[in-house]
């Protein structure tokens, strides 16, 4: 039988004091313990009304960074020291009305242990702060360059290859958008101008880009899904293009050079399907051991149904195939966050012995996972093995969710050192109602708490064997 993580309270000492010793200091800490018999600790309570990813980063010592909406839905920050057991936690004046899914945060941690947060947007004003890492009272709400900083979406951090932090989000709406990359060097942020484009020649679009992921060279690869509205039904293409700098030149179509911003006609093809064609703007990329890309996206395939592809570059163009389809069809349509999409990913974007793991779900009853070829694109079932390693996560004991919610799930999020490229440090975990397009729960005699659902804990897992 699973047992229930026990919640903040079981630390073993609280001794409240302001964190850090700067007067500006206002942060609560406490000294902590993790769970009997696991290494896992409750670093927060956060809101469960609706699934938002959470950030999360760690210094190069080994502290965990966090921020996530608390039960009264203010975008909360904590810290935590394994070395001391000690927790702080810092409220900033940034409210989640609690609902959109797109509201997701996003935690990176410079060279010089600068937090920088942001989140707590779709289409409205940038929200963003910055402070040490030694005290969290400083972290204050700013502006990154004061331009285009209106309506914005989608808050990305990453890093060149100079080990510069990046800033990318997208400046309007959804089927018009227009996507900026901004810098962080010398102590500001510079813009360094626009990498998707807003507009094709048949009108307004916006781009739906997956994670970048960079090869052994040093080049960043991305998966493009375009759409033309609001309407999910209104994505009409995948596209691919590689970069070395952000800034200077691109690959496009047909592997010859292009300048940004970035247009579905001037990166490489991967399908067209055009509209009302299943497409999801969920796609994902990842490196095959023979260092060339390859590219996941769903989209309808036979007798209509939601299939799962994957698609490879040949030389003169890419080519997919079908990899896992749904028993039924579920309609690709209408505006908002929508739950149960098809999707698919990478589990193993390393790949092993010459093949890459991925988990592919066509539909929420129909979830494989399978051995891919990236050289024929050729698959076989496959289960992850239950192997010890050096780092392994900590053995998780099961959140229960409580009843009375609707549509619960627990979710989780790896945890990277500095938040954005450095190695795997563990895990976090939570449970949350599912996005119900933007729009707020009722509560009903079967779901009596999901109007407003009690929080859940944050659990912290750090990997072991370091």
């Amino acid at each position: 039988m699973m047992r229930q993580l026990r919640p903040l309270s079981v630390a073993v000492a609280f001794a409240i004091a302001a964190c850090g010793s700067g007067a500006q200091s206002a942060s609560n800490c406490a000294v902590i313990s993790p769970q009997s018999g696991s290494n896992s600790v409750t670093v927060g309570e956060t809101w469960a009304g609706v699934s938002t990813g959470a950030g999360s980063a760690t210094t190069r010592d080994g502290r965990l960074v966090v921020a996530y909406y608390d039960p009264e839905r203010y975008l909360t920050i904590a810290s935590y020291d394994p070395r001391s057991g000690k927790r702080c936690s810092q409220r900033l004046e940034s409210r989640f009305a609690g609902w959109d899914a797109h509201n997701a945060l996003v935690v990176a941690i410079d060279r010089n242990d600068q937090i920088h947060v942001s989140g707590n947007m779709h289409d409205s004003a940038l929200v963003y702060a910055r402070g040490p890492v030694n005290d969290l009272g400083k972290l204050r709400l700013l502006p990154m360059t004061g331009r285009n900083e209106k309506a914005v979406t989608y808050p990305r951090f990453m890093q060149d290859n100079r080990g510069n932090l990046l800033f990318l989000y997208r400046d309007g709406s959804s089927g018009n958008g227009i996507w900026r990359l901004n810098r962080w060097q010398d102590g500001q942020w510079q813009h360094l101008g626009a990498l998707f484009a807003n507009r094709d020649e048949k009108g307004p679009v916006s781009a739906y880009p997956s994670d970048f992921v960079q090869d052994s060279t040093g080049r960043f690869h991305v998966a493009v899904v375009w759409r033309r509205t609001s309407d999910v039904a209104t994505n009409f293409a995948v596209t691919y293009a590689s970069t070395a700098d952000f800034w200077s030149w691109w690959v496009g179509s047909g592997g010859k050079s292009a300048t940004g911003p970035l247009a579905p006609g001037t990166m490489q093809r991967v399908d067209a399907p055009g509209e009302g064609k299943g497409l999801v703007n969920n796609a994902k990329i990842a490196i095959a051991p023979s260092g060339q890309p390859l590219i996941l996206y769903t989209k309808y395939g036979d007798g209509g149904r939601n299939a799962v592809f994957a698609a490879r570059y040949d030389g003169r163009g890419w080519v997919s195939k079908s990899i896992a389809t749904a028993r039924s069809r579920s309609e690709i349509k209408g505006g908002g966050s929508i739950p149960n999409l098809p999707s698919a990913t990478f589990i193993d974007e390393e790949g092993r012995g010459g093949t890459m793991h991925v988990r592919a779900v066509p539909s929420a009853k129909d979830r494989q996972e399978l051995a891919l070829d990236p050289a024929t694109l050729d698959t076989a079932p496959w289960r992850a093995p239950m192997l010890a390693s050096a780092r392994t996560p900590a053995k998780a004991a099961a959140i229960a969710i409580p009843k009375g919610l609707d549509d619960a799930t627990t979710l989780s999020t790896t945890v990277r050192q500095n938040g954005v490229s450095g190695p795997a440090q563990g895990q976090l975990h939570w449970y949350a109602q599912k996005s119900n397009r933007d729009r707020a729960r009722t509560c009903t005699p079967k779901a009596p708490r999901a109007c407003n659902p009690p929080p859940s804990p944050l659990i912290w897992m750090p990997q072991t064997g370091r």
